[in-house]
């Protein structure tokens, strides 16, 4: 049996339903688990973080200046880092990062275990932290579409995020229920082993098809190609302008839990923990619904019907009159999101070319930079008039701007995205038989559906 039929004929006998087709790919099964193993590490600091920094200051806006340490390099190191994934092995920038990641989290374990920890500290990892997050994440999506064959793509997205979904369910709840009994500096060290994980996890990608193939053209010729491209394509321009109301309005809420856990509900560490998995769990129900959506072509409608359902729930969280109530519309604006933001996604990586989409998710990596814009004022209106309140405003106005957007931008309003196509072999398997001379170019961008540029 070929290559190209046997791993048709995998697909096929995969256990369960299409919601979980693409983990018939063993090369995305290792990526899958690193994400997972990563991710896990990313949530449980996002949770230390809070707990630690509202307990150095006893501030709300102390929060609002450490989500700008982890945002801040995003505006500055995503552009560059698009063109980088785009030139070298994603594989290996996705290892190296993690690499520090891991360094950096030995660091903060060593102060608070030391007892010498203090709120600058924190911010100045913090901003270490952001720089990994904005190098990685750009390789991160852009290798998804390499290691699937093209007609998995949305469930493999789905499932990527779906995945990092499930991490803000257990690691929220594992990181608030562990600070009391280990304290954070031994948390922080598991979150070193996470890493690690990742690590390991991803030596098992696949050594070919995750590069584009060299041009000969520099590294400020390709950063400005990635920009030109956004610029003259009015579709993806409009998606990613769009997504930057979900970090404007939405997210800022995520950063404000401690506040809700500790002056509102009155629930400590484990109350924090539990209102994040509880948006973590509605996130991952929102991932399966958008796992099974790929036939679905009216895409403008699913994204219009996830950001609507997001501005609805954070309001009702806002007004919410007990922490249980609040827990279920904090879950109800986790499906809304994540069906408007891996719908985005997957239209966005379907339609760029693959040379480029390093350098597009990037640009779209750019808007978790304009977080600060939100969570900075929004934060020190929470010290003046309270968390539900603030909260109460900033749902409303991504409620009311979200319709607007969608009833004014027709194109978007709109769009229709056909699926793609059947293939028998992900461009990486592809690329790999190429480079052990068992089929030519030509027979590999037949069977994965890659352009006649070729990955190398």
């Amino acid at each position: 049996m070929s290559t190209a039929s046997a791993t048709a004929e995998t697909g096929r006998h995969l256990p369960g339903s299409s919601t979980f087709a693409s983990l018939s790919e063993p090369d995305y099964r290792w990526y899958f688990a690193g994400n997972i193993a990563f991710f896990m590490g990313m949530q449980m600091q996002f949770v230390l973080r809070g707990y630690l920094a509202f307990d150095l200051t006893n501030s709300a806006s102390s929060l609002g200046l450490i989500a700008l340490a982890i945002s801040l390099p995003t505006l500055l190191v995503a552009p560059i880092a698009g063109v980088v994934a785009d030139r070298v092995n994603k594989k290996y920038l996705l290892i190296g990062t993690q690499v520090v990641a891991a360094m950096a989290s030995v660091v903060v374990t060593v102060l608070i275990l030391g007892g010498w920890i203090q709120f600058w500290h924190l911010f100045a990892i913090s901003l270490v932290t952001g720089a990994v997050f904005a190098i990685n994440m750009p390789a991160r999506s852009a290798l998804v579409p390499l290691l699937v064959p093209q007609h998995k793509l949305m469930n493999a997205i789905s499932l990527q995020m779906g995945g990092a979904n499930f991490t803000r369910i257990a690691a929220p709840a594992m990181a608030g229920l562990l600070i009391a009994p280990l304290g954070p500096g031994w948390v922080y060290l598991i979150t070193t082993g996470l890493f690690s994980l990742a690590v390991v996890s991803e030596f098992h990608l696949p050594k070919h098809g995750l590069k584009a193939a060299s041009r000969g053209t520099n590294f400020f010729q390709e950063f400005r190609e990635g920009l030109s491209y956004v610029r003259t394509n009015q579709l993806i321009g409009i998606m990613i302008a769009t997504s930057l109301l979900i970090p404007l309005f939405g997210f800022p809420v995520q950063q404000m839990l401690p506040v809700f856990a500790e002056e509102v509900f009155n629930r400590g560490p484990s109350g924090l923990g539990l209102m994040a998995a509880m948006a973590g769990l509605g996130g991952l129900m929102g991932a399966i619904v958008s796992a099974n959506m790929d036939s679905q072509p009216w895409k403008g409608r699913l994204m219009f019907f996830g950001g609507t359902t997001m501005g609805i729930f954070l309001f009702c969280f806002a007004v919410a009159p007990s922490f249980w109530l609040a827990l279920a519309c904090l879950s109800g604006a986790g499906i809304g999101q994540m069906l408007f933001m891996s719908t985005n996604n997957t239209v966005i990586q379907a339609k760029v070319p693959s040379e480029l989409r390093g350098r597009v998710n990037s640009l779209l990596m750019m808007s978790f930079g304009v977080m600060p814009l939100g969570v900075l004022p929004l934060t020190a209106a929470a010290d003046s008039v309270g968390a539900p309140t603030t909260v109460a405003f900033s749902s409303a106005i991504l409620l009311v701007l979200m319709v607007s957007v969608f009833m004014l931008v027709r194109p978007l309003r709109q769009l229709k995205v056909e699926a793609l196509g059947r293939t028998d072999l992900s461009p990486s398997q592809a690329a790999a038989l190429v480079a052990e001379g068992k089929i030519t170019q030509e027979e590999a961008n037949r069977l994965s559906g890659v352009e006649a540029r070729a990955l190398h």
